[in-house]
């Protein structure tokens, strides 16, 4: 079964690329953090906004500082993920631990998730119009139906996602170029998709069954967090590897 093969194959990349990982991500994730950090706390021990109250004036500043923080970690975001899928797919070992800045490559990633959110909020936009239809004429049986084409409507955009991994190439290509690459794919992306969506709720159990003890819950959080979200990167990377440059697995 190709689905659980990629995604095998992703999770190996992952165990097998330890030290490599960590000199890509350690160090920009702690910068991230570090900024997070220091943006929160500039705003909830903001002298003036404790005096003013939150009027209008306030009410903007604070989105101002939310979304800039957003754009800096989405910014370091980019630049870690580019450099994983080059050093997987382009073998561009990281030198030390400040992975090299590729700027060109960086914007085309960052345009190429625009790109796929836009798409995703047009699916999902035509999916809630018609779902409520079926949800307020069918009740609970609607509801699952909804669900279960959202999913599908997920599953399906991975048709879409190879535009990102070939960005961080710097050899872009577009969506409906991906499509194409991946025609007759749905049945293993279903596979790679449940094996993804079955991890993440073995995390949440995990979590779930620790939730009283409030310290190690939050460690396992932000550790399965992290580990989920460089998975899914690194099955983007499989993905590329396997329909576009026609590697084995």
């Amino acid at each position: 079964m190709i689905g659980w093969k990629l995604f095998i194959h992703s999770v190996n990349m992952v165990l097998h690329n330890i030290p490599q990982l960590l000199r890509i991500f350690l160090v920009p994730a702690l910068i991230a953090l570090a900024i997070a950090y220091l943006a929160i706390g500039g705003l909830l021990g903001d002298v003036g906004l404790q005096a003013r109250g939150f009027d209008g004036d306030t009410f903007f500043s604070v989105l101002w500082r939310i979304v800039g923080l957003w754009l800096v970690i989405g910014l370091i975001g980019a630049w870690t993920v580019v450099a994983w899928h080059r050093y997987v797919l382009l073998e561009e070992h990281p030198q030390g631990w400040i992975p090299a800045l590729h700027k060109a490559e960086m914007g085309n990633y960052i345009l190429g998730l625009v790109k796929l959110f836009l798409i995703g909020t047009l699916f999902y936009s035509v999916l809630a119009f018609i779902g409520l239809a079926f949800v307020q004429s069918l009740g609970m049986v609607g509801l699952y139906l909804l669900l279960a084409a959202g999913a599908l409507i997920a599953i399906f955009m991975f048709r879409f996602a190879l535009v990102l991994p070939a960005a961080a190439l710097g050899k872009p290509i577009g969506v409906s170029e991906s499509s194409a690459l991946t025609t007759g794919a749905f049945g293993t992306l279903f596979v790679l998709g449940v094996c993804l969506f079955g991890l993440q709720l073995v995390a949440e159990l995990i979590l779930f069954l620790v939730a009283d003890a409030v310290l190690i819950a939050m460690v396992l959080d932000i550790a399965f967090s992290v580990v989920l979200a460089v998975l899914n990167i690194s099955a983007l990377t499989t993905l590329y590897g396997y329909y576009v440059e026609k590697r084995p697995i």
